[in-house]
């Protein structure tokens, strides 16, 4: 369905502008599906936690990830329902489980963080296989924003999160996000 109303909306475009070589309304086609499946997945991620009561937990976590998996990649599903049934699974971990644990000692944290940066340091950035990443300098800017995120984002959560419960979201979607991409092919 998403992908039929992205072939119309590119449709629409190619006959009502000026884009017409084929690989730039591809790029657009691909953007428009990229765009709903993200919008359908929200919609249906904020309804399911916000009936379930964990609305806020899902919101700290989704900034966390989303500024993270931007630049340093991860996982992609092959279908769209795949898709969706992963990243439930992912924001039920950190956004449902995870607050519920107890606060660990603080050097656990640390540990955590650590590990976490030398990760994304060694690995990323992994972008989505249809779209690779060609240029050594793209590759090294996107390395850098991971890294700074995820510096930015660790020092947050250890630092200024007082709340064990959102220390322990927010931790756990660092480090589930980093852990996707100990388990990847890299590029050669």
């Amino acid at each position: 369905m998403i992908n039929k109303l992205a072939v119309k909306f590119t449709g629409y475009i190619k006959n009502n502008s000026k884009f017409n070589k084929l690989e730039e309304l591809e790029q657009i086609q691909y953007a428009i599906t990229t765009i709903l499946n993200e919008t359908f997945k929200i919609v249906i991620l904020i309804t399911l936690f916000s009936v379930i009561g964990k609305l806020n937990y899902l919101l700290f976590s989704m900034i966390i990830l989303l500024s993270l998996r931007l630049f340093g990649g991860g996982l992609h599903a092959k279908t769209s329902l795949s898709c969706l049934m992963w990243t439930i699974l992912f924001f039920i971990l950190t956004s449902i489980i995870a607050p519920l644990l107890p606060k660990l000692n603080q050097s656990i944290y640390y540990a955590l963080g650590l590990l976490n940066l030398v990760v994304i340091i060694v690995r990323a950035p992994y972008p989505n296989p249809i779209r690779p990443i060609k240029k050594k300098k793209r590759k090294l800017h996107l390395k850098i924003l991971a890294i700074s995120f995820s510096i930015f984002w660790t020092y947050i959560t250890l630092f200024y999160i007082n709340n064990s419960s959102y220390l322990n979201c927010g931790i756990s979607t660092i480090l589930l996000q980093s852990s996707q991409l100990i388990y990847m092919k890299k590029e050669v």
